[in-house]
């Protein structure tokens, strides 16, 4: 199977609504480590379907909460890793921008979203490449001004 993107999963990032940016960026996540785009997809799903629909909804479930969460999704192999890096970021990001549209429309270009993104523990160079490919350059920056 090529590469999924946010309209298989019903997700569309380039309108700029926040809950779409988010869903993406969490996708984007799961996407970006080792395992099978299908596991991503129905561990991304999991986790929608548990209302784990914002940064700061982490917070409700502790480690072997959001745990459970990714075994259902059969993202099993690195669970561990996953829920603290899950945890980490969504955590970084409610405290630091708010949400993942306003880290998005209030990154100053392409650039510093990149660095911002990378600068999220877990996060590397092909989750990052991943997100960015559904996220239209007009978007960033959008709400500067």
């Amino acid at each position: 199977m090529a590469n999924m993107n946010a309209d298989d999963l019903g997700l569309d990032p380039a309108s700029g609504r926040a809950d779409q940016l988010y869903g993406w960026f969490l996708a984007s996540l799961l996407f970006g480590r080792p395992v099978q785009q299908s596991v991503a997809a129905d561990t991304w799903r999991v986790l929608m379907k548990h209302g784990l629909t914002s940064p700061g909804r982490f917070e409700e479930f502790d480690r072997e909460g959001l745990r459970a969460l990714l075994d259902e999704g059969h993202y099993a192999r690195i669970d561990y890793v996953m829920t603290d890096e899950l945890h980490d970021v969504m955590a970084t990001v409610k405290r630091e921008h708010g949400s993942v549209s306003e880290l998005v429309k209030n990154a100053s270009s392409k650039k510093e979203l990149t660095d911002e993104l990378l600068a999220l523990k877990g996060i590397g160079p092909k989750t990052v490449e991943i997100f960015l490919r559904e996220v239209p350059d007009a978007l960033i920056g959008s709400g500067r001004g």
